[in-house]
């Protein structure tokens, strides 16, 4: 009782210092500039399993006098012989002044088991909750929603999946994705390696236009984007 508690407070403590803050950010932002030249008010990819589409990625922008508003929402599925056998969602918000992250609240359902994550400014730092237990995190960190490809020149991550903050190198890959480069053909590809193994894509504007990981069951989950391919750099 007494860690469920302090749990309660903890998260209590969370939400308070996530409303205090100013609701008006510095105009203009570089950042926000950058997002609606790049991305308009979304971007949108096909999410592929083995080369067969489960599902969608969509992530939208709002650009406004409280900063960058930034909606990622993911659903996938796999079924066996038309029968359901896995389901995934993921949902995260966030908010941005100029180019640093305020706030954010993430919530995973893998298969029906619920996790959630939440940040919050707090003087120079930001504070990351997940499932009650709280640990801070530099001012300047970028969460793995992609979209930011500042996140290049970091070597610690905020994973929004697990709630954890990822020790990582970013690199140029060795070998692209015929499957990814071929929706979005100037994409250049970076792989995480370290604490987080994925490979991104970005084209030469700075624009998010792939992902590729495997899976824990040895598969291989691609994002391919919708529009990459039309849209002028």
């Amino acid at each position: 009782m007494r860690w469920a508690r302090l749990g309660f407070v903890s998260a209590l403590l969370l939400v308070l210092s996530m409303s205090s803050f100013a609701t008006t950010c510095p105009s203009p932002s570089d950042l926000g500039d950058f997002v609606v030249a790049t991305y308009g008010d979304r971007i949108e990819f096909d999410v592929l399993r083995n080369g067969k589409t489960i599902g969608e990625h969509i992530t939208t922008f709002d650009v406004g006098a409280d900063g960058i508003r930034v909606e990622s929402r993911m659903q996938l599925g796999i079924t066996v012989f038309y029968i359901p056998v896995y389901r995934f969602s993921y949902e995260s918000r966030s908010r941005w002044c100029g180019d640093r992250l305020r706030e954010l609240e993430a919530e995973v359902s893998d298969n029906g088991e619920i996790s959630k994550t939440a940040v919050a400014t707090t003087g120079e730092a930001l504070k990351i909750e997940r499932n009650g237990i709280v640990v801070e995190g530099p001012a300047d960190l970028i969460p793995t929603d992609h979209w930011n490809p500042e996140v290049l020149a970091r070597k610690a991550v905020l994973n929004t999946i697990t709630g954890r903050l990822n020790t990582v190198t970013i690199e140029r890959c060795i070998t692209g994705s015929d499957l990814i480069e071929g929706a979005a053909p100037q994409g250049q590809c970076y792989e995480y390696a370290g604490d987080l193994q994925t490979r991104v894509w970005y084209d030469p504007a700075g624009r998010w236009v792939g992902l590729e990981f495997v899976a824990s069951d040895g598969s291989s989950i691609s994002y391919v984007c919708r529009v990459c391919r039309s849209k002028p750099i």
